[in-house]
């Protein structure tokens, strides 16, 4: 089997963006010995963890790509806004379900998505889209026209 392990972040200073994702959003944070550098954090009970890369060189905020998927988005970015996590892109409503996207103090951007069955549809159609397999030669006595 092979997963999904990890994805590192750049931070200005990484136990700080450690305090800040476990205050804001609940997540468990693991420090390995005495840097700034290997600091990971991550949902309860998930295994994907992100890991904040604290830089030498000034932090360029933008879109990091990564995603975390809810079940419950409306509560959720309330709850965000009202912790006073900023949102770069609120909250609003897709054909596929709804999305917005979150900054964290470095400036990084963060997808929150609903609805992971859109994704799971896209697969499904995908795989009902296949041609069947052409049809093998009969192995018996050619048929004669008529």
């Amino acid at each position: 089997m092979l997963a999904l392990a990890d994805c590192a972040v750049s931070v200005s200073d990484a136990k700080a963006a450690a305090n800040w994702w476990a205050e804001k959003f609940g997540f468990a944070v693991h420090i390995v010995g005495g840097t700034g550098h290997a600091v990971t954090i991550a949902p309860p009970g998930d295994r994907f963890i992100l890991h904040l890369c604290e830089g030498v060189e000034p932090v360029e905020p933008g879109n990091t790509g990564i995603a975390f998927v809810t079940d419950e988005i409306e509560g959720l970015v309330g709850r965000l806004q009202s912790a006073g996590v900023q949102f770069p892109q609120p909250l609003a409503k897709q054909s596929w379900g709804a999305m917005a996207k979150f900054a964290d103090p470095d400036g990084n951007i963060f997808w929150l998505l609903s609805a992971p069955t859109a994704f799971i549809r896209a697969e499904t159609q995908t795989k009902a889209r296949r041609k069947p397999a052409p049809r093998r030669p009969s192995r018996g006595k050619p048929r004669r026209a008529k």
